[in-house]
């Protein structure tokens, strides 16, 4: 079976999956910027735009001022439809209609989550692209598995060249139930061939470490950022500081 190294140690893995934002991506680079560009257009339709960003912001869990993501709130750990809940309460607590607040997130979302809007922010993760090129040549199939839209995941590993390294990449609208549930590493694995009991999960938040305990996997590889180490290391296997401690 091929093999992977963490931290120079080695395993043998027969699939490596991994999240997509904070892992493949480079989460604060790509992120901060798209939702700086929602909220503004958010404020649009809001009587008090500086009121409505602060709602945002505190509902997300991004602070755009400092340019700093929480770990461990909605952006990080969320899937798109509990964001645009989050986005239509600040708006209704704004004043807005509760049906005209959903309304106006739907349509702002697909402007501002637009390939071409994406293209602008979307930034690959120190070392991504080395690291899926090194395990694909040794015949690994790799895969993402995100809490992301399956489409804009898509368009995101097309944009940071990271599409013709990935077998398999699945959001969770391709499941019935998102992360922490096993549903996305189970659909993985039946459509590739390959047991939960041969793979290896890469994320950055306790979220991906859940997914991947509920799934059975042999190891959860965590990558500090958003998180801090000690803190994901109390859910992961192993932590590393960047994708570049893994070869």
């Amino acid at each position: 079976m091929p093999g992977i190294t963490v931290l120079g140690k080695p395993y043998e893995a027969g699939l490596v999956i991994f999240d997509k934002d904070g892992t493949l991506l480079d989460f604060e680079k790509t992120w901060v910027g798209i939702i700086g560009e929602l909220i503004d257009a958010l404020g649009g339709h809001a009587p008090d735009p500086l009121s409505l960003r602060g709602r945002v912001e505190r509902a997300l869990g991004i602070d755009l001022g400092k340019s700093s993501i929480d770990g461990n709130g909605a952006l990080a750990m969320g899937t798109f439809t509990e964001c645009n809940a989050l986005l239509a309460y600040a708006l209704y607590r704004e004043g807005i209609r509760w049906d005209r607040a959903q309304t106006i997130v739907e349509e702002t979302g697909a402007r501002v989550f637009s390939a071409s809007a994406r293209k602008k922010h979307v930034r690959a993760a120190q070392g991504a692209l080395p690291l899926l090129k090194a395990l694909k040549s040794r015949g690994i199939p790799l895969a993402v598995a995100t809490n992301d839209k399956h489409r804009d995941a898509v368009v995101d590993m097309e944009l940071i060249g990271a599409a013709p390294y990935l077998d398999l990449v699945v959001g969770a609208d391709s499941v019935k139930h998102p992360k922490p549930a096993p549903d996305m590493i189970d659909l993985i694995c039946g459509s590739l061939g390959l047991p939960a009991s041969q793979t290896v999960l890469v994320g950055d938040t306790a979220m991906d470490a859940m997914l991947g305990r509920n799934a059975g996997v042999m190891l959860t590889v965590g990558v500090s950022g958003i998180v801090p180490a000690d803190a994901l290391s109390e859910h992961m296997d192993i932590v590393v500081s960047s994708l570049e401690d893994i070869a």
